[in-house]
């Protein structure tokens, strides 16, 4: 009889909570043994709500023209090390960002800040900065992967800890697909700028222990790269051009 006695007025109670819309977890919860069973809403973590949102994009605080030692060789003096440090792990950070779509559109846009209208005026800078022409955007997909790889070696030659010849390898890995099925793989053959910039990039000095010799060979490749991204499109933009719909 209790049991029954303890249902009834649980009936009574809803019956209750549906005529005046009051809150029926909390016109239970008063009952005997079944207020032991309602469970009190629980607000969701923090990171619940951050699930499916993309993370803010932090770039680099230091200036872009530090990232081609431009900064370094405009004091007066002034021997740029080529190899500086903290110079190439920005670019490296940089080229991590660049990745996306949403990073990139942050790289290129800091750089045109930098770099101004011309991109011809300072070339190696101006090659990241923002084009509204799609061709010139998925061009300069090649030259990060220049600097990114240039970054590692580098940072390989000064013996920063987690550098290695297989990062190294890794960055190359990329640019091999980048040369052989993106967009500077159809714009001609080996005698082209893209051409060259490319063979440049495969070679495998430091392999064999010549890793400086790669180094300069990756700053010829984007220096030809930038030269040309100059001469398809002189004038940086607000914002890059795709020719496919944006992504994250």
């Amino acid at each position: 009889m209790g049991k029954l006695a303890i249902l009834a007025v649980a009936l009574v109670l809803l019956s209750t909570a549906r005529c005046y819309n009051a809150d029926l977890e909390s016109s239970l919860g008063g009952v005997p043994v079944l207020g032991a069973m309602i469970n009190p809403p629980v607000a969701a973590p923090g990171y619940v709500s951050s699930i499916g949102k993309a993370a803010p994009i932090t770039l680099p605080e230091s200036d872009p023209k530090a990232w081609f030692g431009l900064a370094a060789a405009a004091a007066e003096g002034a021997t740029p090390d080529a190899y500086d440090v903290p110079r190439w792990r920005d670019v490296a950070a940089v080229a991590e960002i660049a990745g996306t779509q949403a990073g990139w559109a942050e790289v290129c846009k800091k750089v045109s800040t930098a770099a101004g209208a011309e991109r011809t005026a300072e070339p190696k800078l101006g090659a990241l900065a923002c084009s509204a022409n799609g061709t010139v955007t998925a061009i300069q997909r090649a030259a990060i992967g220049l600097l990114a790889m240039q970054a590692q070696v580098a940072l390989y030659l000064r013996g920063v800890p987690g550098a290695s010849i297989a990062a190294i390898g890794a960055r190359q890995g990329e640019l091999r697909v980048t040369c052989d099925v993106d967009v500077i793989g159809r714009l001609g053959g080996p005698e082209t700028p893209y051409g060259q910039a490319c063979g440049k990039a495969l070679e495998t000095d430091y392999l064999t222990g010549e890793a400086t010799k790669t180094f300069a060979a990756l700053d010829a490749a984007y220096t030809a790269l930038a030269a040309e991204i100059a001469r398809l499109d002189p004038k940086t933009a607000a914002e890059p051009g795709y020719f496919e719909a944006a992504k994250k």
